[in-house]
């Protein structure tokens, strides 16, 4: 598969939470993250293809825990075994300086 990832992500052991801007409607937990992109794991299907923009929350500082604007292109989804859950990889669109700090933090 040509669209397979190049590089490794890191497994959260604190799975961050994802909010659709606006409405802070839970969109779904970071599961793993990598430079370049995340898996994200939901209770809806996500659209491959499309992008969203969404809130991260930064949990890496224990001092001060906030949220962090990204946008995100859906490469693939897919139900889980349970079917209860789908899991989703998503490319990261012109990350900020914040998210490479963010995603640096937990590498």
């Amino acid at each position: 598969m040509d669209d397979q990832r190049k590089e490794a992500r890191t497994h959260l052991i604190y799975y961050l939470r994802v909010f659709e801007p606006g409405t802070n409607s839970l969109f779904g937990h970071v599961v793993d993250i990598s430079p370049n992109g995340m898996l994200i794991t939901s209770d809806k299907p996500m659209h491959k293809d499309s992008q969203y923009v969404l809130e991260i929350e930064d949990a890496s500082s224990l001092d001060d825990t906030s949220t962090v604007d990204v946008q995100v292109e859906c490469r693939w989804c897919q139900g889980d075994d349970s079917n209860d859950l789908y899991d989703a990889g998503f490319r990261l669109i012109n990350p900020s300086n914040r998210v490479h700090d963010m995603v640096e933090a937990y590498q």
